[in-house]
């Protein structure tokens, strides 16, 4: 079960920055950019759902092969991202498509940059994550 928790530790970990680094960098950017913004808007609201499962998906994924390797504080901490995420999905994003309904957008900028935020934050967690198993496998 040791191994077999190291291999899909690192499958979930890898896809998770990975995603996570592609849709924030590459995804987000270039359908702001290249797209008409009455667009882009509605293109990437279509998109996140999709993002948030696959991210759901992938942070559990790695969050049961640490728990399979016995790394409870990793674990823990992509059950954290996982568990995040469904905020993110089920409740932030709901109330912010609201307020932009609604007109609100001082409300909707501010909504918006929190889950800016709080997305960066998951990532600096999924990073610190991949870097801490890579030092902990060269150090053995």
């Amino acid at each position: 079960m040791y191994r077999a928790g190291g291999i899909l530790s690192a499958l979930g970990l890898a896809a998770l920055a990975g995603g996570m680094l592609f849709f924030g960098i590459v995804m987000a950017p270039l359908v702001f950019l290249r797209l008409p913004p009455d667009v882009a808007g509605p293109f990437i609201r279509t998109v996140f759902p999709f993002y948030y499962a696959y991210l759901i998906v992938s942070a559990g994924l790695g969050a049961f092969g640490f728990w399979l390797g016995r790394h409870w504080v990793s674990a823990l901490l992509l059950l954290l991202v996982l568990a995040v995420t469904l905020w993110l999905w089920f409740w932030l994003i709901p109330h912010l498509d609201a307020l932009r309904v609604a007109g609100n957008m001082a409300a909707f900028a501010r909504g918006h940059s929190l889950s800016v935020w709080v997305n960066g934050g998951q990532l600096c967690v999924a990073l610190a994550l991949v870097i801490r198993t890579a030092v902990q496998k060269n150090l053995r």
